[in-house]
C-alpha cells in the first residue's frame, strides 16, 4: 500500500470567497450549474471573470446612442451632416 502526498503548485493555488447569496440567486446559480453540468463554483467563477473583463459591446446600445445624437439635429441635412462627421463607426462593419 502506497500513500501518495501531493504539494499544491502555488501557481495554481485558488483562495476562497464567501458570499452570501438570496434564495432566489442560489436557485439560479444552481439552476445553471445543472444546466451546464458545471459546479456552481465554475459558474459563478464563470460570471465574475465576465464581469471583471468589462462591459461586452452591445451593438443595439451604441445604434441606439447615435440614433439619439442623430435625431437630437434639427433638420435632414444637419441630420446627415451630422451622422457622417460626427458618428461612432468603431466596430462597425
Amino acid at each position: 500500500m502506497y500513500t501518495v502526498y501531493t504539494m499544491p503548485d502555488p501557481a495554481n493555488v485558488s483562495a476562497i470567497l464567501t458570499v452570501r447569496l438570496t434564495p432566489e440567486v442560489e436557485r439560479r446559480l444552481a439552476r445553471e450549474a445543472r444546466r451546464s453540468r458545471r459546479s456552481r463554483s465554475e459558474v459563478a467563477r464563470a460570471i465574475l471573470e465576465a464581469h471583471l473583463a468589462g462591459p461586452a459591446a452591445d451593438p443595439n446600445a451604441e445604434a441606439r446612442r447615435q440614433s439619439l445624437l442623430a435625431s437630437a439635429q434639427d433638420a435632414d441635412r444637419e441630420t446627415l451632416d451630422f451622422i457622417e462627421h460626427a458618428g461612432d463607426p468603431r466596430g462597425w462593419k
